[in-house]
């Protein structure tokens, strides 16, 4: 009997089955628990500054019915993103993060690698060129720990032109286009969705890590990884990394 494929678990936006998503205190939280693979989301302020988010609009997340486009980082950086609805109040003080800070806290976790995926609003608001710039400026003091990833095939072409050091392409179609486009672009990483990784895998075959997204189902996560995910994302990844089939013997 082949032995079980392993994959690395990635704590998608941090550890949000337990924490606020794309904090401080839930990529810490998800470290503290054996991650050594994290993802966050990046969107840009009025001022294009790099904020670690999700949505364009802030109002799942802070309650504030507004784009974070539309808002300055010096006022962003006192908003708080405790996810009061979904949460309680027992996150009401967390702030939403300027990327900096999260690249200054990964600084100080030389074990850890960063997935940073460019969301497609911010590029569509303030340009390809001019988003990834700010991007590998603001995580420049820990690019080598991080991989630049978007739905965008062209940012991604800009973002390895600019000097990023690793790009993951996430798609969720197998078209000979997307075929042609995904060879070109010779990604480090290819992402796609939990629903459709077997026949994305299979017709998109190539030297690329690939990484599915997202269980909460250990048992998924080896399913997954027997068909090709060297990386499972997951939003509960302190229990994920305790059940029986990934808790260290």
């Amino acid at each position: 009997m082949a032995p079980t494929k392993i994959p690395a678990l990635v704590g998608h936006r941090g550890w949000p089955a337990r924490y606020p998503e794309n904090t401080l205190e839930g990529f810490a939280a998800a470290v503290g628990a054996g991650a050594r693979w994290l993802e966050c989301d990046v969107q840009m302020s009025a001022d294009g500054v790099p904020f670690v988010c999700h949505d364009l609009s802030l109002k799942r997340t802070t309650g504030i019915d507004r784009d974070i486009t539309e808002i300055p980082a010096a006022e962003l950086i006192s908003v708080t993103v405790g996810e009061g609805p979904r949460l309680g109040g027992c996150y009401a003080d967390i702030k939403l993060a300027p990327f900096t800070a999260l690249i200054a806290w990964l600084e100080t976790q030389p074990q850890v690698t960063l997935f940073v995926e460019i969301k497609r609003q911010s590029l569509r608001h303030f340009g390809g060129d001019n988003v990834v710039r700010s991007i590998l400026t603001a995580g420049q003091a820990a690019l080598k720990q991080c991989v630049i990833i978007s739905f965008d095939h062209a940012c991604l072409s800009l973002a390895r032109k600019q000097g990023a050091p690793a790009i993951g392409w996430a798609t969720e179609e197998s078209t000979p286009q997307i075929h042609h486009l995904v060879h070109t672009l010779d990604p480090d990483y290819l992402f796609t969705s939990d629903e459709r990784f077997a026949d994305i895998h299979n017709a998109l075959n190539g030297p690329w890590q690939w990484v599915a997204y997202q269980t909460q189902d250990p048992q998924r996560a080896l399913q997954l990884a027997a068909q090709g995910a060297g990386l499972v994302e997951t939003n509960d990844i302190g229990a994920m990394l305790k059940s029986p089939e990934f808790a260290s013997p």
